[in-house]
């Protein structure tokens, strides 16, 4: 055990600089991520993701699989370190090599339960990136 604490404290240092790296050089970046769920997935990639605003990335959690064109590494580590996490679709952008988030669970399924209309949900998604 002795021997083993430092190689793992000496792993994790390795890899949270690494981490930083990443949102250093992906900085202004604005990611869309949703999952599975079988209510929501079909209504997502028919209806929300074409028309994003063409700077979001999308993020998809396929189980625990994560579908991205970004390192999975780092986006798990991103959606592990969620501060806001209620529940999927939620919103992450990099400033500044921070991470910040934002969930859109509740005006999803408002959207998608009471028909609310779509524009107050976009318009949600571009105040949050800062996108017009």
């Amino acid at each position: 055990m002795i021997v083993l604490f430092p190689i793992g404290h000496f792993r994790r240092k390795k890899f949270e600089k690494k981490y930083t790296e990443f949102l250093y050089e992906n900085n202004g970046k604005n990611f869309f991520c949703y999952n599975n769920r079988k209510k929501s997935k079909q209504f997502i990639e028919e209806d929300i993701v074409p028309n994003l605003n063409d700077g979001i990335e999308i993020v998809y959690l396929n189980g625990k699989k994560i579908e991205s064109e970004y390192n999975s590494e780092f986006i798990s580590e991103a959606l592990n370190r969620l501060k806001n996490y209620k529940r999927f679709p939620h919103l992450m952008k990099i400033r500044d090599g921070k991470l910040i988030d934002k969930t859109v669970h509740n005006v999803f399924f408002n959207m998608l339960n009471y028909n609310y209309p779509k524009v107050d949900f976009f318009n949600q998604i571009n105040r949050f990136f800062e996108l017009s």
